[in-house]
């Protein structure tokens, strides 16, 4: 035997492999269709986002109960020293310098253009005999347009443009100063509340698939039996309480079950209350949010989240791999051929290797359930009702790998079937990654893997307090998983 390594010899073996591979075609296909599959279902996931998130709002808001034109005109009817006379603006100034002493114009725009940051200006026109008449009748219009402000706006100062003319000569300055108020009103107020800004600039986002409720208890309804992932209410007097600068936070409630849904939600949220603020006020402004949890809890872990789905996902990999390789085996060495003369019928073989390989999963699955509750022990009140979910999956999965290594040659085409059979499955069954982050023309398509079922199933058991009879949809596709499984075992073992 030579010592030196020769390139000959090693062509030779490299030939002979390159030479298997290629007439072995399932391991060719393997090693061009799985690196292929897994980059497109990466591909669909990462550049997937979440949209059409369901949530219910519920907006109860009111626009201003007065405008400040109607505040000031109140105000100048209960004072005592003027009297006020209603007009329009073609007769303000009527009589003015005889019985009228004051024409005030209010614009059109002043409640809205005060809010919006505008340039709004009241004209104000004083033709008297004095100058302390025309100071005084400027200190009262001044102090009442200060004081509507205050209970309008909370504090806001006004522009007010003067013009003071006086009648000549001068006679004494009276006594009484009290004045005759020409008061022009054309003030409509601030009509659009932010709640109604609100809820049509959230319906616009994509993200978002808006679930319009009557009262409070209603989105939270519709988070408790899911038919929402986040929810949004917002109270009476939002716009007010707003434009006075007090604290009356929007309620965010949150499933934080699902983080990726309710993450996007939270997001669009949070643009469109800043959107709408700034929209209708014409500038940037913060409002409070204040977050409630129906499910879950702020800072929930992935571990905890994912441990139920984890279980099930252990029990279709182990239940695929080891009875596939033991039972492959088994037909390697003779012992399926033996038990054959036997009386034993083929369904009875069929139960019988499923049974066993079951037992040892639960074994496998009590192992790493208890990994599991050790770092999330709140699923220990629901480990019990996961029990069934998970027997019937591994069921399943037992006899169907029993029915497929009946095709197989070799180990390496029971771990290429694997392959193909597990990894579409964690890709695609909310295991890793939301349902809703996939694109629209392949949404069916985890709806045809038995772990999407139990992931579904496994959830709700886990986290909202669900029965199995709430969630018996998914348990029939399991049990006919099974079904399926032992069908396709007793075919196979039928032709053999």
């Amino acid at each position: 035997m030579s010592g030196k390594i020769s390139s000959h010899r090693i062509g030779t073996v490299i030939r002979r492999i390159f030479r298997q591979i290629r007439r072995d075609r399932p391991t060719l296909g393997l090693l061009l269709i799985a690196p292929l599959l897994i980059t497109i279902l990466w591909s669909f996931i990462l550049t997937g986002a979440v949209s059409n998130v369901p949530t219910a709002v519920c907006v109860q808001d009111d626009p201003l109960e007065n405008s400040l034109g109607t505040t000031m005109s109140s105000l100048f009817e209960d004072h005592l020293n003027v009297t006020v006379f209603q007009r329009s603006r073609a007769d303000a100034f009527d009589e003015l310098g005889e019985s009228i002493q004051a024409v005030l114009l209010m614009p059109f725009n002043l409640t809205e253009g005060l809010l919006k940051g505008g340039n709004v200006t009241l004209d104000l026109y004083i033709n008297v005999t004095s100058e302390v008449e025309a100071n005084f009748i400027m200190a009262v219009i001044g102090n009442v347009t200060t004081q509507a402000a205050g209970e309008v706006f909370g504090s806001r100062g006004i522009q007010m443009e003067r013009n003071v003319t006086f009648t000549i000569p001068l006679p004494p300055s009276p006594f009484d100063l009290s004045f005759n108020l020409s008061l022009v009103n054309e003030d409509i107020g601030f009509i659009a509340t932010i709640g109604e800004i609100f809820e049509e600039i959230l319906s616009e986002n994509g993200n978002v698939s808006v679930i319009t409720c009557d009262s409070r208890e209603a989105v939270v309804q519709s988070l408790e039996n899911r038919s929402a992932i986040a929810g949004v209410y917002i109270g009476d007097d939002f716009t007010s309480t707003t434009i006075n600068g007090d604290d009356q936070p929007i309620e965010l409630f949150i499933n934080g079950i699902q983080t990726a849904e309710a993450a996007s939600a939270l997001a669009a949220v949070q643009k469109a209350l800043s959107d709408s603020i700034a929209q209708a006020f014409g500038r940037e402004s913060e409002a409070s949010v204040s977050v409630a949890y129906i499910y879950g809890k702020a800072g929930i872990s992935m571990i905890e989240i994912m441990g139920p789905a984890i279980i099930g996902f252990m029990g279709v990999f182990f239940g695929f791999l080891i009875p596939g390789i033991f039972f492959l085996r088994e037909r390697q060495q003779g012992t399926l051929e033996r038990m054959q003369c036997t009386p034993l019928t083929d369904l009875e073989i069929v139960l019988g290797y499923s049974i066993a390989f079951i037992g040892v999963l639960l074994v496998q699955t009590t192992v790493i359930s208890t990994v599991v509750l050790y770092l999330s022990p709140q699923l220990l009140s629901s480990i019990l009702t996961l029990i069934p979910l998970v027997v019937l999956l591994a069921m399943g999965s037992v006899t169907l790998a029993i029915a497929i290594s009946y095709r197989m040659r070799n180990e390496l085409q029971v771990i290429q079937s694997i392959l193909v059979f597990i990894l579409p499955q964690m890709f695609l069954s909310g295991l890793l990654f939301p349902l809703s982050q996939l694109p629209t023309y392949i949404a069916m398509i985890p709806y045809i893997f038995p772990l999407t079922y139990y992931a579904e199933a496994a959830r709700a058991v886990a986290f909202y307090n669900a029965t199995l009879l709430d969630e018996i949809i998914p348990v029939i596709i399991l049990v006919l998983y099974c079904v399926l499984g032992i069908a396709a075992s007793v075919v196979k073992r039928s032709e053999k």
